[in-house]
């Protein structure tokens, strides 16, 4: 099930984001977890952003946090996430999140979605494979110095 998230949802959303950085292969933090958690309350409180919660048999499984704004060079406005991470084992729950995100969007009507993977655990491209059979297209890239490239001298 998808819903929205709630201050209940704090603990299991940042467990579930430090996990997947633990995993990923950019980033090497800890989570503040009072930053977190202002930003997840702000998520949840602040109309230009939403936070959406995949929940299996009442366990939170994944999150995503959305923000939509204007580009800094026009008044069109734009969507994308702060953050999107499912438990691997819920990978599944992803597609669900992906389309709750598009639909808010669209209530929105916002049209232009960009969306990016920074983590690097997707070395099957399942992930941009899923959002190009939602309409996006790759259009470019990041760019980062992994936590293996960090570490060297």
């Amino acid at each position: 099930m998808i819903r929205n998230g709630t201050h209940a949802d704090i603990p299991a959303i940042i467990r579930i984001g430090q996990r997947v950085i633990d995993a990923s292969k950019t980033y090497d933090d800890v989570i503040d977890k009072d930053k977190a958690a202002y930003m997840i309350r702000r998520a949840i409180n602040d109309r230009r952003m939403a936070l959406f919660v995949a929940e299996k048999a009442g366990q939170v499984v994944g999150f995503f946090i959305a923000i939509q704004d204007e580009h800094w060079f026009a008044k069109s406005a734009y969507a994308t996430d702060l953050a999107f991470c499912v438990l691997p084992e819920h990978a599944e729950q992803g597609v669900w999140l992906l389309r709750r995100f598009i639909r808010w969007c669209r209530a929105l009507n916002i049209k232009k979605i960009q969306l990016g993977l920074s983590t690097g655990m997707d070395p099957l491209g399942r992930t941009g494979q899923l959002y190009e059979a939602h309409g996006l297209s790759n259009v470019g890239g990041i760019y980062a110095i992994t936590k293996t490239e960090a570490a060297a001298p």
